[in-house]
């Protein structure tokens, strides 16, 4: 393998006692975990302030469940500010005094050149019950990756490995990353009448939107803390054993108060990761919109005790084993 002293790319790389990168034959993919990302500027794009970090599904290694997990943006928490940031995260739950020493490689896929840069924490890191995320902040200048010539990001493609050296090396589970992309509607509408007569929490019907079954939960006189001063709404996806063990659906959404005088309804996005459960998870707003603005007649948003809400699901994208 080659040091970072020639590396092909156009900027040089400064190695440090803790992190030296270098160059290896494509012929050689990563051992362990490899993860394929299509429509990058997308995910990078929802991996914004809430959600920061792209979570790898899981992987085994020394008897040991993995993930990887890397921050488009940088994780400004460890100094990565301009670059990508790269970690490994131990997802089992060690007893106290238990713990893992691990070395671990992160690699970054050259599409041009049919290469690998290695990216390598030289030393020993100790995974604990208090300590189960190390990784590098600073693996990889967002500059260097952005730049086509360089090869990484192309067509707004991009492979990131994971090599976890512990006892041995086993058979590499390899990822996806894809966009769900429909002509299909993916809006629902929900006419609520009698608003004034609901209980304290109302559930709509079930419905489809890219072969996955939603529904959303309505807390018309607020949900917990917002009780009383905001009505409350959120979506869940309601089988999530239609996603296999370990896959994500990351999912943008927008929510909306139809004003039913004219077009300016009142809505909010959020963004979530949706992942297998037995029991399901929801997430919305707890202060959708005040109850003192809803009931204002001029407003639009409550007629003749009619609420009409609408869920309008942006972008879905799909990270699954393969």
């Amino acid at each position: 393998m080659g040091s970072s002293g020639n590396l092909p790319y156009t900027m040089k790389f400064e190695d440090s006692e803790d992190v030296i990168r270098s160059i290896r034959s494509g012929e050689q993919p990563p051992i362990h975990y490899k993860l394929d990302v299509k429509s990058f500027s997308q995910i990078r794009s929802i991996l914004t302030s809430k959600l920061k970090v792209l979570e790898s599904t899981e992987f085994y290694v020394g008897g040991y469940r993995w993930v990887t997990q890397i921050y488009p943006h940088g994780n400004r928490n460890d100094n990565g500010e301009g670059h990508i940031s790269i970690y490994l995260k131990l997802c089992d739950e060690l007893k106290y005094g238990s713990f893992v020493n691990v070395i671990f490689r992160a690699l970054v896929y050259d599409q041009q050149r049919d290469k690998y840069l290695v990216i390598q924490d030289l030393r020993e890191k100790r995974f604990d019950a208090t300590n189960p995320i190390w990784g590098m902040s600073q693996a990889l200048p967002q500059s260097v990756f952005n730049a086509t010539c360089n090869g990484f990001l192309v067509k707004d493609r991009c492979t990131f490995g994971a090599e976890v050296f512990i006892i041995y090396a086993t058979t590499p589970t390899i990822a996806e990353v894809s966009s769900i992309h429909s002509s299909s509607t993916r809006k629902y509408t929900w006419r609520i009448e009698k608003f004034s007569e609901l209980p304290d929490d109302v559930y709509s019907p079930e419905f489809t939107i890219e072969d996955h079954t939603w529904k959303l939960s309505l807390y018309p006189r607020g949900y917990n803390s917002r009780r009383g001063k905001s009505i409350s709404l959120f979506l869940g996806l309601t089988r999530q054993r239609e996603l296999t063990a370990g896959s994500k659906l990351y999912t943008e959404y927008e929510m909306r108060v139809k004003n039913q005088l004219n077009f300016e309804d009142h809505s909010n996005t959020g963004y979530h990761a949706f992942e297998y459960s037995e029991e399901g998870t929801v997430k919305g707003f707890g202060d959708l919109i005040p109850i003192s603005d809803l009931l204002i007649p001029s407003k639009g948003f409550v007629m003749e005790d009619v609420i009409i809400l609408e869920v309008c699901v942006k972008r879905l994208f799909l990270l699954k084993t393969m």
